[in-house]
This record gives structure tokens, C-alpha cells and sequence, in this order.
């Protein structure tokens, strides 16, 4: 009687890398929230549609964790299958199976080692905010209208000084688990945009332009509301608001480690992820290129 054959091994199992853009104000932040099922994150919406896709029960890691409100022009994320779809059917399939918030812009194969957090070099936020008047109800959603005005120099000369590696303690949320409260800083880059044409009201002759302030920073890796205390701080000298008249002051709220000694943590919808940038050949582009 001769033996009866062996199943069929499965396929080995694939790391894909989704490259992706999202409408933070859609979701309750990123991750899965166990305790909340009927809760909207943009984890939960990309495994449910990689589950309808490939039949597995699949998790998708995120290059972070970004909170409610907050928006992606570029995240990372990975996750393994034994699907043998191509990455451009993937990439077809999961739009089609994701809501309009969601847009998966590249689908690409990578070693099994590769892993979206671990193997990060350095991250980039942007920030949006104006104090043009009147408020702009249009971008409200989009953009952060301080109640007072600002001056933009003040806030680059103490911008400068958050450059380096420091310990950015003062400038995270109080409790949050971290190791290492040192991280390098890179750039604070600042640029002015105009609000665009098509979207701004008709101005009276003589009013200034309606401007869109843009704050970019980029680091080797971001504390829990680092980026919105910077902001929130910054903001501050440029109102020169009581006891922030001198940017030096920067230094030594940096050195305080303390929370309170900075500024307001500044709101979540104006804080766009613009880039994750990896340092190896299944990286992203190198910085510039690009939140």
C-alpha cells in the first residue's frame, strides 16, 4: 500500500509595505482600541480590508501612532501575508475595499527583517496654523487660527535652540512611557504660504494676503505631543506673550525638563505627518523630497 501523499506546504508568508496617506479628522487616532470596538482608527479600517482581501486575520504596523485629529501625508506601515495577489493588484484591492479617508499610495515587498519602527531614521511633522483675520471657515478644520496674532522671527530665533540632541522631557505629555526622553532634532524649518486663491474670499484693497504659516520638524524619533508642545511653545514667544518676550528663555525651558515651563500643547488638526524616512534600500526618499 504505498503512503498517501503529504499536504501541500503553504505559501511563505510576505512583508508588504504600504506607503499611505489619511484624513486624521475622520478616525480616533491610529491604533486599535480594544476596549472601544466600534471605534474608528486607521489600523482597524486596513486590517479590515486586507482581511476581505486575503482571507487572513492580519495585524498592520504602523511607523507610529498617531493621535485623534492628527493627519498622514506619508505614513509607513507593514504587514505579512501568504497572499500571492501582486503589489499593484494589492494596491488596487485595497482601495477599493478602504473608505475615501484611507488612500494607499505604493505596495512594495520587503525582506522579513524589515521593520516600519525599528529601522526608522528620522520622522517629519508639519504644522499649519495663521493668524490672519477673519478666521477662514473653510480651513478651520485644517489649519490652527491663533486667537492672537504672531511674529515669525521670535519663533525661529527660539526655534534654534531646540536643534541637537537634548532631553526634550519639558516638551511631552506628563505620564507617557518613554525609556529615553533624549531625542536629536534636525530642522525647524518655517514657511509661508498663501491661503489659495480659489479658496480665499475676496480681499478689500490694502488687507494683507491671507497666510498659512508651515512649521516642519524632523527628528530621529518624536515623544507623545512633542511636535504640538513645540508649537504651542513657539507660538508663545511669537506672541511674546508674558515672560516670553526673550527667545533665549527656550534654552532653559529645555533644560527645566519640565512640562510646565513650556507652552501649550497645540491642537491636534493642524498636525500633519508629512514623511518617514529609512535609511536603507526599502526606504523612503531622503528628506526634502517629500510629514
Amino acid at each position: 500500500m504505498s503512503a498517501s501523499p503529504s499536504a501541500p506546504s503553504p505559501p511563505p508568508r510576505r512583508t508588504l509595505k504600504l506607503e499611505l496617506c489619511f484624513d486624521g479628522l475622520a478616525f480616533s487616532g491610529w491604533q486599535v482600541q480594544p476596549s472601544q470596538p466600534n471605534t474608528r482608527t486607521v489600523q482597524g479600517e486596513l486590517q479590515a480590508a486586507a482581511c476581505r482581501i486575503t482571507g487572513e486575520s492580519v495585524t498592520v504596523l504602523g511607523c507610529g501612532r498617531t493621535d485623534a485629529g492628527v493627519s498622514a501625508l506619508r505614513q509607513v506601515a507593514t504587514f505579512r501575508t501568504e497572499s500571492l495577489l501582486p503589489c499593484e493588484k494589492l494596491l488596487l484591492a485595497l482601495n477599493a475595499n478602504l473608505p475615501a479617508e484611507i488612500r494607499v499610495l505604493a505596495v512594495s515587498e520587503v525582506p522579513p527583517s524589515f521593520h516600519p519602527i525599528a529601522d526608522i531614521a528620522r520622522k517629519r511633522y508639519r504644522y499649519l496654523l495663521s493668524d490672519s483675520r477673519p478666521v477662514f471657515p473653510l480651513l478651520k478644520d485644517r489649519v490652527w487660527f491663533t486667537r492672537s496674532r504672531f511674529e515669525t522671527e521670535p519663533m525661529r530665533a527660539a526655534a534654534v535652540h531646540l536643534l541637537g540632541t537634548h532631553d526634550f522631557a519639558a516638551f511631552q505629555t506628563t505620564g507617557s512611557p518613554r525609556t529615553s526622553t533624549v531625542r536629536t532634532l534636525y530642522a525647524v524649518d518655517f514657511a509661508h504660504y498663501p491661503i489659495p486663491e480659489i479658496w480665499a474670499p475676496r480681499r478689500a484693497e490694502g488687507l494683507p494676503p491671507l497666510e498659512i504659516l508651515s512649521i516642519e520638524v524632523e527628528a530621529d524619533g518624536f515623544l507623545y505631543n512633542m511636535v504640538r508642545a513645540i508649537v504651542g511653545t513657539l507660538v508663545l514667544f511669537g506672541q511674546r506673550h508674558g515672560g516670553y518676550e526673550d527667545p533665549k528663555l527656550m534654552k532653559q525651558i529645555l533644560e527645566s525638563k519640565d512640562r510646565a515651563q513650556a507652552g501649550p500643547t497645540a491642537p491636534a488638526h493642524a498636525l500633519y505627518m508629512l514623511d518617514a524616512l529609512y535609511g536603507g534600500p526599502n526606504g523612503a526618499p531622503a528628506a526634502g523630497s517629500a510629514d
